[in-house]
């Protein structure tokens, strides 16, 4: 069951930000109605069940029941869909953002908004993708993948579990475009594991064992269309869909066990992004094998892509924010927050600060104040602050559009 209510205290600031950008465009307010009706996000609660889904345009609040607390939040590729993982309870279920998308002459029906058909158990749910039409979860417990097909999200509950060719272990993987996955393997690695092979959707290795590298230690992936890379702590390691390996060394001003453990996909296919809190977050040419800094840091704090992967979000403990264009590796946006995020953490349990950015807006929880911070990064300042009921542990704006 869900349950409703709105935000009324912040209807006169939204309405007077709205028009103070064009006082004689009363279409214009109308239309960026419509245009964000679609757009909301999904929060998860620390200490219960309960999860919010809030419509920051709207103000509107829905309230569902997860089925355990403090779920680990993402998106889809097509930004339709949320699939909340509760790894220890070794549960993954999915959500849709639902309502109808109204073209004038047509509409869109996207169904009901609240928990979707598929939910499913599994050991230790902990890496999630979704690449080309595909969603996955790595089983840390079990090393297998849960793969469904994101179309199937709404109305069937069929998830295939297929084994990866090893042992359990702290694992990661990328889809190709041609249908196979390359995922990490243990080798005789402890908890990270050393090496990436690569598999069909039916778990059988199709690279060969002489094509992969020994490395000492993966954590992190990203992908293109052809193309994987995974951080070690050797250097990035490059994987091909035919199977063939590189590493490419990081900088000589890396000290000894620095690396990068998280790794991203920009909407250029030789350009990925690798970060580390230590040194900050840094361009990875494939094609030219140079690594070169993008927000050089010793305090990094959170790191991500825009959803068109065509701009890069950087921001620090300190509140230092930068975003920026992939395609001319310049900043687009610099500023600091003015906003006092929970950033200390003491392990993998610590509740921090979220973010995700949607629309020239920076989101922000904090959950030490039960809040949830909207950032303009146009006007260079907080344009709304909602205060929530529950406690938010991770969030991701679920946005989605269909153009004809």
């Amino acid at each position: 069951m869900k349950k409703i209510n709105f935000l009324p205290f912040l209807a006169a600031t939204i309405l007077f930000t709205a028009c103070s950008k064009d006082d004689d465009s009363l279409d214009d307010q109308v239309d960026h109605n419509d245009d964000h009706k679609n757009v909301s996000l999904l929060i998860s609660d620390v200490n219960s069940t309960e999860i919010n889904f809030l419509n920051p345009y709207s103000k509107e609040v829905q309230t569902y029941q997860a089925s355990y607390a403090k779920g680990a939040v993402y998106a889809t590729e097509s930004g339709r869909y949320g699939v909340i993982t509760h790894r220890d309870n070794n549960y993954t279920e999915t959500f849709n953002i639902g309502g109808e998308i109204d073209h004038g002459d047509h509409s869109h029906d996207l169904g009901e908004t609240g928990l979707a058909a598929i939910g499913f158990e599994s050991e230790k749910p902990t890496h999630f993708k979704s690449e080309h039409g595909y969603v996955a979860v790595y089983n840390d417990g079990d090393a297998t993948l849960s793969i469904f097909n994101e179309e199937t999200i709404v109305n069937s509950s069929a998830v295939k579990h297929i084994a990866t060719g090893t042992v359990a272990h702290h694992g990661a993987m990328v889809f190709f475009k041609n249908g196979t996955i390359a995922v990490t393997n243990l080798g005789d690695g402890a908890s990270l594991p050393l090496k990436v092979h690569i598999i069909n959707e039916d778990g059988e290795v199709v690279s060969d064992e002489e094509q992969s590298l020994v490395t000492s230690g993966i954590h992190g992936s990203a992908g293109n269309n052809t193309t994987a890379i995974f951080g070690s702590n050797t250097g990035v390691l490059v994987v091909d869909d035919s199977g063939d390996q590189k590493i490419i060394d990081y900088p000589s001003s890396f000290e000894e066990n620095v690396w990068f453990g998280s790794l991203l996909a920009t909407s250029s296919s030789n350009l990925f992004v690798g970060y580390t809190t230590s040194k900050g977050v840094y361009f990875i040419d494939i094609d030219t094998e140079e690594i070169t800094p993008i927000h050089e840091t010793t305090e990094l704090f959170k790191c991500m892509v825009s959803k068109d992967k065509e701009e890069i979000v950087s921001l620090t403990k300190s509140g230092e924010l930068k975003v920026t264009d992939v395609s001319t590796k310049t900043a687009v946006f610099n500023t600091v927050l003015s906003v006092d995020m929970d950033t200390e953490s003491t392990g993998h349990t610590s509740v921090t600060s979220s973010i995700d950015y949607y629309d020239n807006y920076l989101f922000v929880s904090v959950p030490s104040t039960k809040k949830v911070i909207q950032y303009s990064l146009d006007d260079m300042e907080i344009s709304n602050e909602f205060q929530l009921n529950i406690t938010p542990y991770q969030f991701k704006v679920l946005a989605y559009d269909i153009e004809h």
